[in-house]
């Protein structure tokens, strides 16, 4: 693991990477994207730990910063995709990453950030995406077509992002293109949004993610 920093709009911004020994090889390179609550506790830990998991499994992983301070942006709404383009740009620059094949797992405002990320290339420039409790806009719901094989995961009881935005997603995602929406029923912090660090629907949306990640984006050598 290692921390390094990428620049977007003229600032330095934080970002873990896990890298894979190359052998002159290049791996398929997984970004996971926090909500506005930013990378503090419990949910640094969580979604570092998640990278770190898909890492063993040979995915290059990277979780990038998107607020230059580590303190939570709760009325936060905006995505921040030229954010994300760049500190994409910044680790499939990498000799390990291979840029053609691109992941990109989101949770909350980083899920509204990824899907719009999709919503703005071409068709087949993100290869998999897990949404995990992302709001739609109208952009991501005008461009459902340019969507990557898709997972789901949402709880039903959250007050802060209805589920009813996931149930949208995957009524609106086309039949052609592979997709799936999880529910899980979990009670916690009060608001039921961000999964339980530990808990049941934690371990198991992670486990679903990450066999719909090596169904869709197998973690082989090129």
């Amino acid at each position: 693991m290692a921390i390094a920093t990428f620049i977007s709009g003229g600032t330095a911004y934080k970002v873990t990477v896990n890298g894979v020994p190359t052998g002159g090889k290049k791996y398929p390179a997984v970004m996971l994207i926090h909500g506005n609550f930013g990378l503090g506790a419990p949910y640094g830990d969580q979604i570092r730990g998640f990278a770190k998991d898909l890492n063993g499994l040979g995915y290059v992983t990277a979780v990038p910063h998107y607020y230059a301070d580590d303190a939570a942006h709760l009325t936060d709404t905006l995505p921040h995709v030229q954010t994300l383009t760049d500190a994409i740009s910044a680790v499939v620059a990498r000799p390990d990453a291979d840029r053609d094949r691109l992941g990109l797992i989101g949770f909350s405002l980083g899920s509204a950030t990824a899907m719009t990320f999709i919503a703005s290339n071409p068709p087949g420039t993100v290869k998999a995406l897990a949404d995990f409790f992302g709001f739609l806009t109208d952009t991501v719901r005008a461009e459902v077509s340019r969507f990557p094989p898709t997972i789901i995961l949402h709880n039903k009881n959250d007050r802060i992002v209805p589920v009813a935005d996931s149930r949208d997603l995957n009524r609106l995602i086309p039949g052609t293109i592979d997709h799936q929406c999880v529910e899980y029923d979990e009670h916690w912090q009060g608001v039921n949004h961000a999964f339980k660090p530990g808990g049941a629907a934690d371990a198991n949306s992670q486990s679903e993610a990450t066999k719909w990640f090596v169904k869709h984006l197998p973690p082989t050598a090129k």
